[in-house]
């Protein structure tokens, strides 16, 4: 025996409404708003225990990966070099004509010395990916811990918020500190 499900009238509601997505009230008269609800915390209390770092192990390389990573990102890189030789060859010719390669001389030597750099930068990359891969057997690879927490810092870290406070204070404050050499 099937149920039937009926609706708040009292009507049957069809067997394929159930499986849709309910539908929303109708809008009632005005009144008073509903309170909005809790905001959603990012962070547990503070009373909660912490939660521990995730640990990672990275116990080997895709050698192809860092192959075809490190000629994009050796590709890109030559390529901002030969904008900035191409820059200033063309300032330099503009400053001083004659007393430089041309711009056309300076670029075909940078394109050069870029893609021997990318085929080079390519080929060191990917031995070092072989290597670690054969030293990441032996050793177990490299751990690293990814936490949120900034209770116990590093000095560098607790410095920088020191620094940041001391500013902020100093601000707020409007002091005017000068310089042992006087600026």
């Amino acid at each position: 025996m099937s149920r039937i499900k009926r609706s708040s009238t009292g009507k049957p509601v069809p067997r394929t409404a159930s499986r849709t997505a309910p539908i929303a009230p109708a809008p009632t008269a005005p009144g008073p708003a509903a309170p909005p609800s809790a905001p959603v915390r990012d962070r547990p209390l503070p009373h909660a225990p912490p939660e521990p770092p995730t640990r990672i192990r990275i116990t080997g390389t895709n050698p192809w990966s860092v192959t075809v990573m490190s000629s994009l990102f050796l590709g890109g890189l030559g390529v901002c070099v030969l904008g900035a030789m191409l820059g200033t060859s063309v300032i330099l010719d503009i400053v001083a004509p004659g007393a430089w390669p041309t711009p056309s001389d300076t670029l075909f030597i940078a394109t050069g010395v870029v893609t021997l750099e990318v085929v080079l930068g390519t080929v060191m990359a990917c031995l070092c990916s072989f290597m670690y891969n054969y030293t990441a057997r032996f050793s177990g690879g490299v751990e690293v811990a990814v936490t949120d927490d900034l209770d116990d810092a590093t000095p560098a870290a607790q410095a920088l918020r020191v620094m940041t406070r001391l500013r902020a204070r100093m601000r707020s404050a409007d002091v005017t500190v000068r310089r042992p050499d006087g600026e």
